[in-house]
C-alpha cells in the first residue's frame, strides 16, 4: 500500500466520522465499531509500508553520499596523479600546483554538493513521512476516542 493508499484511507475515516447520524441533543455521533476497526487495521496494515518507505529513501541517501565520495576521491587521486606529472616538468610547477588545488577545490565542492543534495532530499521524504504519520495518529486517536465515548454513552444509556 501506498502514501496515496494511506490519505485515501484517512479520508475515509474521517468521512465516516463527519457522515455519522447524530445523537440529537449531545453534538455526538453515533458509529460503527466494526466498521472503524476495520478501517483502523487498514490503516496500521499501511503504516509499516511508509516506514519501509522511508527506509529505502534513507538508503538510497546512503548510496548517493557514498557514490558521491567514491567519485570525489577518484577525482582527488586523478588529480593528485596529474599533480605529480606535472611537478616534474620543473618549468611548469607552479602552474601545475595551483591547478591540482583548483582540481581538488572543485572536487571537494562537487562531493559536498552531492551530499548536500541527497541529505536534502532524504530530509524532505523524511519530513514529509512525518506529517502522514502524525496525521494518521491524529485520526486514529480521534477514532478512539470517538469510539470511548460510544461505549460510555450506550453503557450510560444501558444504566437508565
Amino acid at each position: 500500500m501506498n502514501r496515496i493508499n494511506l490519505i485515501i484511507l484517512l479520508d475515509k475515516l474521517e468521512d465516516i466520522i463527519d457522515n455519522a447520524p447524530e445523537i440529537p441533543l449531545t453534538g455526538r455521533v453515533l458509529l460503527d465499531s466494526d466498521e472503524l476497526l476495520e478501517l483502523i487495521e487498514k490503516i496500521r496494515n499501511a503504516v509499516p509500508e511508509e516506514v519501509k518507505r522511508a527506509e529505502m529513501v534513507s538508503t538510497e541517501k546512503d548510496r548517493v553520499i557514498s557514490e558521491g565520495q567514491q567519485r570525489a576521491e577518484r577525482i582527488i587521486a586523478q588529480a593528485k596523479e596529474q599533480a605529480a606529472r606535472m611537478l616534474k616538468e620543473s618549468e611548469i610547477y607552479r602552474q601545475a600546483q595551483q591547478e591540482a588545488k583548483q582540481i581538488l577545490a572543485e572536487a571537494h565542492q562537487r562531493a559536498q554538493e552531492l551530499i548536500k543534495g541527497s541529505e536534502e532530499y532524504a530530509f524532505n521524504v523524511l519530513s514529509e513521512l512525518h506529517e502522514t504519520l502524525d496525521k494518521t495518529i491524529k485520526v486514529v486517536a480521534r477514532g478512539q476516542e470517538e469510539l470511548q465515548k460510544d461505549n460510555r454513552n450506550t453503557a450510560a444509556a444501558a444504566a437508565e
